[in-house]
C-alpha cells in the first residue's frame, strides 16, 4: 500500500496561486518514473515587473514577468533527455512548465500567478 501512495497523490498541474513575497510554492513534476523537484517564489515587484525565482531540478532561473500579453509567461521545457523516446512515439513537443503573471495586489502585497504543466506530467505535493 505504501508504494501506491505517491501515485494516488500525483495529479495534473493547472492552478492559480496567490503568493506573498518570498512565499514558496513547491513540489515535484513526474514523467513516468522520473521526478524533478520544483520551487517557485517572487522577491520584488517594481515598475510593474515581478521578479520570479524558479528552481527546477536544482537549476535556478530568475526572470521578470509583466502583465502584458507578450511578457507575462515563462516556459521551461523539461525532461529533454527523453527526446529519443518522444521521437519514436511521434510526439516532438517536450513536456513543459509554465508560470503566468496575472495580477498584483498592492494592498495585500500578493501576486497572482497561474502555474501549469503539460498534460503528460504529473504534480506531486510535498
Amino acid at each position: 500500500m505504501l508504494l501506491l501512495a505517491p501515485i494516488l497523490y500525483a495529479k495534473p498541474l493547472d492552478r492559480t496561486l496567490t503568493l506573498k513575497k518570498d512565499e514558496v510554492f513547491s513540489g515535484k513534476l513526474q514523467l513516468n518514473k522520473f521526478k524533478k523537484p520544483l520551487s517557485l517564489r517572487w522577491t520584488l515587484f517594481k515598475d510593474h515587473g515581478l521578479v520570479v525565482h524558479l528552481k527546477l531540478n536544482h537549476f535556478p532561473y530568475q526572470f521578470i514577468l509583466y502583465k502584458d500579453l507578450q511578457r507575462n509567461t515563462f516556459r521551461a521545457d523539461i525532461f529533454k533527455e527523453n527526446s529519443a523516446e518522444q521521437k519514436i512515439s511521434g510526439n516532438y513537443e517536450h513536456p513543459y512548465f509554465l508560470v503566468t503573471f496575472k495580477n498584483f495586489n498592492d494592498k495585500e502585497g500578493a501576486a497572482t500567478l497561474r502555474v501549469k504543466a503539460s498534460s503528460q506530467l504529473k504534480w506531486i505535493e510535498p
